[in-house]
């Protein structure tokens, strides 16, 4: 019964939202709440939210996929998901490249709009100029919304 349908999504997803709530409780400083006289939410309120909606939604897969009594076989490998996986891995190696870059070069700017150009061109297959424009907008979005309007400077 445990490797049918959605469970085993849904085991993981229990995994993910339990370790990090887990997290979330234990560090000192990521309290659900603030302090009395600052009032309002902590810095541990979203990741909070999203570990307990990723146990909640993990509970919903284990149930369905409990039954769904073995229709759906997550270990069969079909073309799709043979394409789906290696996009997963370029996009993962991508991340970890862009993180490298980042932390080396300290400057993000410059690792963003490259990520940004290589994820559009060459993993969601967009033409190069949509690529070039979709990467100088979410370029100048990002340094606005961030480094403008929060005034959060990006130093690894």
């Amino acid at each position: 019964m445990i490797k049918k349908g959605d469970t085993i999504p849904g085991i993981f997803s229990i995994f993910i939202g339990a370790f990090a709530l887990i997290h979330n409780i234990l560090h000192p400083k990521m309290n659900i709440f603030a302090e009395p006289a600052r009032g309002g939410v902590g810095p541990g309120f979203i990741p909070f939210i999203c570990a307990v909606a990723l146990i909640v939604f993990g509970i919903i897969l284990v149930v369905r996929g409990i039954k769904q009594n073995g229709r759906v076989d997550y270990f069969q490998m079909t073309p799709e998901k043979k394409k789906n996986l290696k996009n997963v891995a370029f996009l993962a190696g991508l991340i970890a490249l862009v993180l490298i870059a980042w932390k080396v070069s300290t400057i993000f700017y410059v690792c963003l709009p490259i990520y940004c150009f290589v994820l559009n061109k060459f993993v969601l297959k967009q033409s190069t100029k949509f690529s070039v424009i979709f990467t100088a907008v979410m370029t100048a979005f990002i340094y606005g919304l961030f480094t403008i309007a929060f005034t959060i400077r990006f130093m690894p």
